[in-house]
Formats: structure tokens, C-alpha cells, sequence
């Protein structure tokens, strides 16, 4: 997350959390319900 966004304000932990979240609405709108993946102590993964 610190390398996404390298800037000097704060980004609270569940910024991340809330645009994944996002995506997947806009993903599923489309037909693709399932193209991230959550992985435990990694992040996501698109599939």
C-alpha cells in the first residue's frame, strides 16, 4: 500500500479495503464477480 501511494498524507489501512471493495462492484456489474482474489497476509490477485 506504501507503494501505491508515495506521498507524504496519511492513508488510513482501510482505504486499500474500500477501493477493493469498489472495484469488485464495478467487476460484477460487468460480469467478472469473481477476478479478485484475496489472499491472506499478500494482498489480491487478479484472476
Amino acid at each position: 500500500m506504501t507503494r501505491l501511494w508515495d506521498n507524504s498524507e496519511y492513508i488510513s489501512d482501510n482505504a486499500l479495503t474500500v477501493n477493493i471493495s469498489r472495484l469488485r462492484t464495478k467487476l460484477a456489474e460487468m460480469g467478472y464477480a469473481d477476478a479478485i482474489e484475496t489472499r491472506k497476509k499478500q494482498g489480491y490477485v487478479l484472476i
